[in-house]
């Protein structure tokens, strides 16, 4: 299985890591909303409300290579959110479940996290016209998995149209990817806001089409991460541990 490049991304929240991978596709109570917006997930949504996500703001988020493979080129899961501006009806998720449970995914936002509806394997979301938002994925696991998303079918990395060859996110074990918009360089990323569908970067680029928008993908796949030899007890351990931009501590005497 061939080996892939990977990037490493810092930013605010810490360190996560961008891979080579597959971006896929593709009553009473209710009287605050009107009728027309109150949906079951069920129910065709196309023409209700509909919303797509617009290139945002500037956000700065930096990304090295590195190398690494997938331990398979089929992907651990695969899940879709649909989202408009419509009310579903339905049992509220915060954080939906990945692969068998090991990852955590939910789309927090500026004041609050947005809720899903969950129908199977469908996810549907309400969202608002302007309200910013991220993809979140918190890896409960020991194992490697690179993350690949798209947003109203395009490669959330360079833009293209979705696809199994395209590069993704690395999510190491025990940690949370915050990935706040579609990448425009090694060092910033356009934030994701919900937007009117003809405001949205998928109707405004050759790569992306109307048709599209109102959808968000993700793909999962194990990495093989190679982990080194242990040293023999007894052998003296010249580099114990790296660990760069730290310093000697002065001598702490007992006596």
């Amino acid at each position: 299985m061939c080996k892939e490049k990977m990037m490493r991304l810092r930013s605010r929240y810490g360190r996560a890591l961008l891979g080579c991978a597959l971006v896929f596709m593709a009553g009473c109570a209710a009287e605050v909303y009107r009728s027309a917006d109150v949906v079951s997930p069920a129910q065709e949504t196309s023409s209700r409300g509909k919303l797509g996500t617009q290139w945002g703001e500037g956000i700065s988020s930096s990304v090295t290579n590195v190398n690494l493979r997938r331990l398979s080129p089929h992907a651990v899961d695969v899940v879709v959110v649909h989202y408009s501006s419509a009310n579903y009806q339905g049992q509220p998720v915060r954080e939906a479940m990945l692969a068998n449970g090991r990852i955590g995914f939910s789309i927090p936002g500026d004041r609050h996290t947005w809720e899903f509806t969950q129908d199977g394997r469908n996810l549907y979301l309400s969202g608002k016209e302007g309200e910013r938002y991220q993809l979140s994925y918190r890896n409960y696991s020991d194992n490697t998995y690179e993350i690949v998303a798209t947003v109203d079918g395009l490669d959330i990395l360079d833009g293209s149209p979705g696809a199994l060859s395209h590069r993704g996110y690395v999510l190491y074990p025990r940690t949370t990817l915050q990935i706040e918009g579609f990448r425009k360089s090694q060092d910033e990323v356009a934030a994701f806001r919900f937007s009117a569908p003809r405001d949205a970067y998928a109707a405004n680029t050759d790569a992306g089409s109307p048709d599209n928008v109102g959808v968000i993908g993700t793909a999962v796949f194990e990495l093989d991460v190679p982990r080194a030899p242990r040293p023999s007890p007894y052998s003296p351990q010249a580099f114990p541990e790296d660990a760069p931009g730290s310093y000697a501590p002065p001598p702490q005497y007992r006596r």
